[in-house]
């Protein structure tokens, strides 16, 4: 009698360390044998452990180039660690060691950084949003505040309850009220089925985008910090400086308390009329206070029974933290697929999410429901004349 098909090996395959020699598993440090070793996915010379253990390094800032060699060293599986030249030996351009290749962890965080944020992101978000953009720079010479790569749009939830994370981050090249709708459309529903409670914003598109596709029971607010800054970037230079000026006191509470707001406009209009030297004039000061004068009183008649957020300050926060993490390499980030997908990691981290054990454990199980295969890699490509950022 002819029984059913027999499967004699795992579906993810094992790699034994280099060199067959005896050693420990990293998760139970049991001895190991020399031909048993860690789950792999299939056509892979690393395991999903150096694949995860590099997806936490990149979460956490490194560079491409920088956990290549690592986790090639952790493998056994070197590359030549010589710099090259550029255009044979008598080349002048020296290149990075072949071992340093970022090739690798590229494709990694292209492949599998959608899965990690797929095991975390929240089937239903808070009942509170934070709506933000920023562009992203890089230095360029004759440009003080250097050329602009791309922009990044971030949505944080927040509950009565529950301190703001990241749910949904992307790179683009507008900030238009179009682009901000597709980002909020795949936004998780809330918990009640209905639209967000809350949702702040800096105007403009994010406000414009949310209240289109949210157009009842939904309040719309203005962030404060936004109308601070925007005061701020108008004062004289010598103004903006001194933290210790009254106007930065004033500013504090101005958008407290009615009162607080009259005393800052009162002192602006006051220095005003008693100041007419060029780089000293409060000009613009007093425009944008005559501009937000109305908005800002309807917001502060309501705010001592406001519920939610007012401020996008912890989106600030994430923006600075990616910043930091990238630095320049934000002038190499031409593939929008691929960047959005080390955004995410980056996400990730500033929401807590990151650990090596945990991220093995998701990829084992990942690659088992596809038998063992990795997507295929390099998938999103741009042709060099058509960057997809850019």
């Amino acid at each position: 009698m002819v029984g059913d098909a027999h499967t004699f090996g795992e579906v993810l395959p094992r790699i034994a360390a280099a060199g067959g020699e005896g050693h420990l598993c990293g998760e139970c440090q049991t001895t190991l044998e020399p031909w048993e070793g860690q789950p792999a996915p299939r056509l892979y010379g690393f395991t999903a452990r150096h694949i995860a253990h590099a997806l936490v390094r990149v979460a956490h800032g490194g560079a491409y180039r920088d956990v290549a060699a690592e986790v090639r060293a952790m493998a056994g599986r070197s590359l030549d660690t010589t710099r090259g030249r550029k255009g044979g030996a008598n080349g002048k351009k020296a290149l990075a060691p072949a071992t340093r290749h970022g090739q690798l962890v590229s494709d990694w965080v292209d492949t599998f950084s959608p899965v990690i944020w797929k095991a975390y992101a929240p089937a239903v978000i808070a009942p509170w949003l934070l709506l933000d953009d920023t562009d992203f720079r890089y230095s360029a010479s004759g440009q003080p505040r250097g050329s602009r790569a791309f922009a990044v749009l971030a949505v944080m939830d927040q509950g009565p309850t529950t301190a703001a994370r990241v749910v949904a981050i992307e790179s683009s090249m507008t900030t238009s009220a179009a682009t901000w709708q597709r980002l909020l459309r795949r936004l998780p529903p809330t918990a009640t089925g209905s639209g967000p409670e809350v949702i702040v914003g800096d105007g403009g598109a994010p406000l414009n985008a949310a209240g289109t596709i949210w157009p009842t029971d939904t309040v719309l607010r203005r962030c404060e910090w936004h109308w601070r800054r925007n005061i701020i970037d108008t004062l004289p230079a010598a103004v903006r400086k001194d933290t210790g000026d009254d106007i930065h006191h004033l500013l504090r509470r101005a958008f407290i308390t009615t009162a607080g707001w009259d005393e800052l406009t009162a002192l602006v209009a006051a220095r005003q009329a008693r100041t007419s030297e060029p780089g000293q004039t409060y000009n613009l000061a007093t425009k944008v206070l005559n501009s937000l004068d109305a908005e800002v009183r309807t917001a502060l008649a309501t705010r001592p029974t406001d519920v939610g957020p007012r401020s996008t300050g912890p989106l600030e926060q994430v923006f600075n933290d990616v910043r930091n993490k990238l630095g320049d390499r934000t002038h190499g980030m031409t593939n929008k697929r691929r960047a959005d997908a080390l955004l995410k990691l980056l996400a990730a981290a500033h929401n807590g999410w990151v650990d090596e054990d945990t991220w093995t454990r998701i990829l084992r199980e990942h690659l088992t429901t596809r038998r063992g295969l990795a997507a295929e890699q390099r998938r999103h490509t741009d042709t060099k004349s058509a960057p997809s950022l850019g």
